[in-house]
């Protein structure tokens, strides 16, 4: 699921994009939600005033001054990087105000139901990506010969990688891939072989939420130059079958930029289709936002282009959408993972304790015994 705002936060031209890829039972409820609530909670942080005079930017200018060469992820809090420090601060917020609020909702079961997300919000020459999970960023720029090059912004969040796999153990979970797919690393629960959820951070997911699967995203900065053509957020049914590069040409072969995305869907289904022709196709989203302004002509020959700060904007819901050129289904989804026909599913299989009865409706049943047990000994007193 995809969603896009423009003249987010307030800000005019400002630009909010982001890409939800659920997994299990309730995936897709849990992707609808955090697309609709993600936003919302994002600008209402964004939209504060900042606490001190000395914390807001006098101009565009000041961003400037913390920028570096390339894509970096905020792991420092130097003084040189305080105002996007607080970028971070509000993004990361957002995203734990939601998975909270998401634990409380009483119509998602959401114990082995998920969503990533891969969002951008763009302010001038600015991008602040925020990455939960194995979707991905990938920057489109050109190299001295004017070729357009993939640069990754992200990092595919799987458990495997050294700090995802020590915050894991060190909270008793456990990391292995199973051996008909020794090149998945999964998520497991302590004491049973489940749910083997192929990424070390979502949103949701909550059996695995205290051995050591996090929703806090990775954040990272791009200043933006005069090389950089477009980004492209795309879950990982797309990055499974095609390269960084792949993507790229894709892309910058479109000749009409509003139909760019489908056709990049397009051709990762192809990819499915002809690399897995036994397999289930893995749901496949994108959005390219376009950075550079559009320049055409006029009857009179006039050149009209866009303002600096806008962009174009091609996204889709999903291959669903994009190759029957309709809405995305909806209603209730019939759950794959479990069938085995999919190459590579999020989730494998249930725990126990998601059989039977959720984490949610077996605390309420236990508040409820406790609330009869009270009243029966307020009887027999």
């Amino acid at each position: 699921m995809c969603e896009d705002d423009q003249d987010f936060a307030g800000r005019k031209g400002q630009i909010f994009c982001g890409v939800f890829d659920g997994h299990g039972p309730l995936g897709r409820d849990v992707a609808r939600y955090v697309r609709d609530a993600l936003p919302a909670k994002l600008s209402s942080s964004l939209a504060l005033p900042p606490k001190t005079e000395e914390d807001a930017p006098s101009s565009d200018a000041d961003l400037d001054s913390f920028d570096k060469s390339d894509s970096t992820s905020f792991s420092d809090t130097s003084d040189e990087n305080r105002l996007l420090s607080s970028w971070r601060s509000a993004i990361v917020k957002a995203f734990e105000d939601v998975d909270e609020e998401l634990s409380q909702h009483s119509g998602i079961d959401c114990i082995c139901s998920g969503t990533t997300a891969v969002s951008v919000v763009r302010q001038g020459d600015h991008l602040i990506i925020a990455n939960l999970g194995d979707s991905r960023a990938v920057l489109c720029a050109r190299d001295s010969k004017d070729r357009p090059i993939p640069v990754q912004l992200t990092t595919d969040l799987k458990p495997d990688l050294p700090g995802e796999a020590e915050r894991i153990m060190s909270c008793k979970g456990r990391v292995f891939a199973m051996e008909d797919e020794p090149d998945v690393p999964r998520l497991w629960l302590p004491d049973q072989d489940a749910p083997g959820l192929a990424m070390a951070r979502a949103f949701g997911d909550f059996c695995l939420k205290n051995h050591g699967l996090i929703c806090t995203p990775e954040v990272y900065h791009r200043k933006l130059t005069e090389k950089d053509d477009f980004l492209v957020l795309a879950t990982d049914g797309i990055w499974d079958v095609l390269s960084n590069k792949e993507v790229v040409k894709i892309v910058s072969s479109a000749a009409d930029r509003s139909k760019a995305a489908k056709q990049l869907v397009d051709k990762a289904v192809r990819a499915w289709r002809r690399k897995f022709p036994t397999s289930m196709v893995d749901d496949c989203a994108a959005v390219c936002l376009f950075l550079k302004p559009i320049v055409s002509s006029d009857d009179n020959s006039n050149t009209i282009i866009k303002p600096p700060n806008a962009s174009t904007l091609s996204f889709t819901g999903s291959f669903r959408k994009a190759m029957g050129g309709g809405e995305a289904e909806e209603g209730p989804a019939v759950w794959r993972a479990l069938e085995g026909v999919a190459r590579v599913n999020s989730v494998v299989r249930l725990p126990r304790i998601g059989a039977v009865l959720s984490w949610r409706r077996r605390s309420v049943s236990l508040d409820q015994e406790d609330d009869v047990g009270q009243e029966s000994s307020s009887k027999i007193a």
